[in-house]
């Protein structure tokens, strides 16, 4: 059941990613004058219509993975592998809500509160408060990861007229929003462990606060160009520092 749902949410993330591609290439939002995420399309080295069908592949492969666990498990998980196939068929496709200033609290719920959700459910059958409160600081900065790469793209998504969230809450309130999402997970963290809800162990997570505090800084300074890929690895440290201490009392 674990590698049944672990594939299902590697090849939605890896769907996700590929359509992604493929719709700002299309939509205009990747060009050689624009720095482009995805050279590859925007210099030809890969065809639009590769890009797309590797990107329907991992959907697929995600939704037969999803459709396995729950026939091993319970049908309700049909319910998240729904959720995440719309979520990461519609992205910038069919939907196309990351243009419509949705992407930001999606992916949140999404690869944050849905994976971990999800996950839990798939072992345990059930939807505990503390797989609830565990995906909150992992949405936070899954969503800081998307909101960063819109900070660095404001200017080209301005003239691709796309909107982002931080198109339209502006970029004085972009910027504190993306303090924001650095400064929850260990809020979040300090306030459950003070409620013995979540075991002490966690207080491992504020290990990743220096990396945190440097994005802040980075992000007041207007120093948006290494956001995205500083906030991907505090989000992988944190990750890997929370599993630790949910496993190491058991």
């Amino acid at each position: 059941m674990l590698a049944l749902t672990m594939s299902a949410g590697i090849c939605l993330q890896l769907s996700a990613n590929l359509l992604n591609t493929y719709g700002d290439f299309r939509s205009g939002v990747d060009k050689p004058e624009s720095p482009p995420n995805a050279p590859q399309l925007v210099f030809g080295d890969l065809r639009p219509a590769q890009v797309k069908a590797a990107g329907l592949t991992a959907l697929a492969c995600g939704a037969c993975a999803g459709c396995a666990a729950a026939a091993l498990s319970d049908w309700r998980l049909l319910l998240f592998a729904a959720a995440g196939i719309l979520g990461a068929g519609g992205y910038t496709t069919v939907a196309r809500y990351k243009y419509l200033g949705l992407g930001v609290p999606a992916v949140a719920l999404l690869m944050g509160f849905l994976m971990v959700t999800a996950s839990h459910f798939a072992q345990a059958l059930s939807i505990s408060p503390q797989s609830v409160i565990a995906s909150l600081p992992l949405s936070c900065l899954v969503a800081a990861i998307l909101h960063g790469n819109d900070l660095r793209d404001t200017a080209s998504d301005r003239l691709a007229g796309i909107r982002t969230t931080a198109l339209i809450i502006g970029p004085a309130a972009a910027r504190w929003l993306f303090v924001t999402l650095h400064i929850a997970p260990y809020l979040i963290i300090l306030f459950f462990v003070a409620m013995n809800i979540l075991p002490l162990l966690t207080l491992l997570t504020l290990l990743a606060a220096p990396l945190s505090a440097y994005l802040v800084r980075a992000c007041i300074r207007d120093e948006t160009s290494i956001l995205e890929g500083k906030t991907a690895s505090t989000h992988l440290l944190f990750g890997a520092l929370l599993i630790a201490a949910l496993l190491l009392p058991a």
